[in-house]
């Protein structure tokens, strides 16, 4: 049996009686349709996670958590506290050991969901999205914050799945070129399906890896001023493999491959 998992950002401790954000108890209950004393997992992201059981709410245990009806007992859930009181922690938090982060040249909104969540289900450290000059969509002001917003609810989300236990952290979009400018030393990699050199032979040949940066372009691919201005900044230009894949795709099976040849999937 799965047991449900739930990402909340607030201190846990065994022994300590948490109330649960009302969008998780939402979704525990109206979703999941938990019950006091079902057993759940949660965690804040810092590593480890807790194992309790769901308490009734005050007054007892309503209708409304039994069964999550519409009307007064639907009503009188949405408003009462759900409580958990934490018994057990498990230290591992599932984290890969390789730091990879992912830049990531910004795609369309579902292309750009799918990288981001399977990526966090690869063991992707750090998620950066990159707009670059073949980019179809454009994010700025408020829109590139409801989009980060967005994004972030995704990789909780994606974490609560998979069984992650520390959240990858999401930068702010930012273009290739302030990108490259505050990128610090060590192995960078970027795709391109022109470039001469195999990604997974060059990775075979490496000695134990630490951390990794990734670039990936959008639909459109890399302009060549682009590639040439990461080359500048140190990156290493491979391609994946004999065909070329979407944006969405590339990037997962990039972290798929490192993970299996560098990381913990080996």
């Amino acid at each position: 049996m799965v047991i449900p998992r739930f990402y909340v950002a607030q201190p846990l401790a065994v022994g300590a009686c948490v109330t649960l954000p009302e969008a998780v108890a939402n979704h525990a209950v109206r979703v999941l349709r938990l019950q006091a004393g079902d057993t759940l997992v949660l965690f804040n992201g810092e590593g480890g996670c807790y194992q309790g059981v769901m308490l009734a709410p005050a007054g007892g245990e309503s209708g409304a958590i039994k069964n999550g009806r519409a009307g007064k007992q639907s009503r009188a859930a949405k408003q009462a506290e759900i409580q958990v009181r934490l018994s057990a922690f498990q230290p591992d938090d599932r984290a890969s050991p390789l730091r990879i982060s992912l830049w990531q040249g910004v795609s369309a909104a579902e292309r750009m969901d799918y990288t981001w969540q399977k990526s966090v289900e690869l063991g992707v450290h750090h998620c950066v999205p990159i707009e670059t000059r073949r980019c179809v969509t454009r994010l700025d002001g408020p829109r590139a914050e409801k989009r980060h917003a967005h994004w972030t609810g995704l990789i909780v989300a994606a974490a609560e799945q998979c069984g992650l236990n520390r959240l990858p952290k999401l930068s702010p979009v930012r273009s290739l070129a302030d990108a490259l400018r505050e990128s610090n030393a060590g192995i960078k990699v970027m795709l391109d399906p022109d470039a001469d050199e195999s990604y997974p032979a060059w990775l075979k040949r490496q000695p134990e890896l630490t951390a990794l940066t990734i670039l990936i372009g959008p639909e459109g691919g890399f302009a060549p001023e682009e590639i040439e201005a990461a080359k500048a900044a140190g990156f290493l230009c491979f391609r994946l493999g004999p065909r070329v894949f979407r944006t969405e795709t590339a990037g997962p099976v990039a972290l798929a491959v490192t993970q299996a040849i560098a990381g913990d999937l080996k």
